[in-house]
């Protein structure tokens, strides 16, 4: 087994105070057998035994031998290199490989938070290698909870990538609704040889959600639709989950922001409050 590390995430600065984090998912990868491909079929996975999760994944096998096939775990180009640059969770060895001959994907299905726990929100990071320039940029991260539609994430952040090739980045904060039945699918509808490693989910607790959303003042959203209750005063502030305002408004008791779908926060004063557009 590889050795872990406890990451501490910076909290996004418009997010409440107060904010605890436990680690609710993690999966390193570990050290495969065979340096330069294991079967996924044969990998012992982190979270084996862990009760609900299970992986699963759609792949190719170029070679007719089903030996390797088009996605598997190596341990050759380890994420040991983001360590170096002070990322704390980069614990190298086995690493997730997406060859670019074939479209693949790779689902991990059944998070849930730790039992007796109520979450806010969940948080994503992980670590991410394309082998030429731009590959990096061809992943697609999507959620989906209860089995519901898969919802797009990450992309934001993956776009922002650089496109050096033969690179490990290092992708952290997304934010993700919390669930006790969540899947995560990592995939590359668009060819591209790439690696991911490390992939950690934080289950977010607010302790001063009471001071900051007092009673009397209300924020519902319907149809993309904003309805505030009980404000007095103050403008009217969203912004995006990397913290770049996108939309302000007078004090109005409906509000229709007309943006993107999405996670934002929105900010009244004193008031904050993640919503879902």
């Amino acid at each position: 087994m590889k050795k872990t590390t406890l990451l501490f995430l910076a909290i996004f600065a418009l997010t409440i105070t107060g904010i605890a984090q436990d680690i609710i998912f993690k999966e390193t990868f570990g050290t495969p057998s065979t340096p330069k491909g294991e079967n996924i079929i044969n990998h012992v996975w982190d979270n084996l035994a862990a009760t609900g999760i299970t992986y699963s994944w759609t792949r190719v096998d170029p070679f007719g031998t089903d030996t390797v096939g088009s996605i598997n775990v190596r341990s050759n180009n380890p994420s040991d290199s983001l360590a170096i640059k002070g990322v704390a969770t980069a614990s190298g060895h086995g690493n997730l490989y997406f060859n670019s001959n074939a479209t693949n994907s790779f689902t991990i299905s059944g998070i849930s938070g730790i039992s007796g726990q109520t979450y806010n929100r969940y948080t994503l990071s992980f670590g991410i290698f394309g082998k030429s320039a731009g590959d990096s940029k061809k992943m697609v991260v999507q959620y989906t909870d209860n089995g519901g539609a898969l919802t797009d994430i990450a992309v934001t952040d993956i776009a922002a990538l650089a496109s050096a090739k033969g690179k490990w980045e290092f992708i952290s904060g997304v934010i993700v609704p919390a669930s006790n039945n969540l899947s995560v699918k990592f995939s590359t509808p668009t060819l591209g040889e790439i690696r991911i490693d490390d992939v950690i989910l934080f289950g977010e607790l607010s302790t001063a959600v009471n001071n900051l959303n007092p009673e009397n003042r209300k924020l519902t959203v319907s149809n993309a639709t904003m309805t505030l209750k009980g404000f007095t005063t103050g403008n009217v502030e969203i912004y995006n989950i990397q913290g770049k305002r996108v939309f302000t408004s007078e004090l109005k008791e409906t509000i229709q922001p007309q943006l993107s779908k999405g996670l934002y926060i929105v900010r009244i004063g004193d008031f904050r409050q993640k919503i879902s557009l």
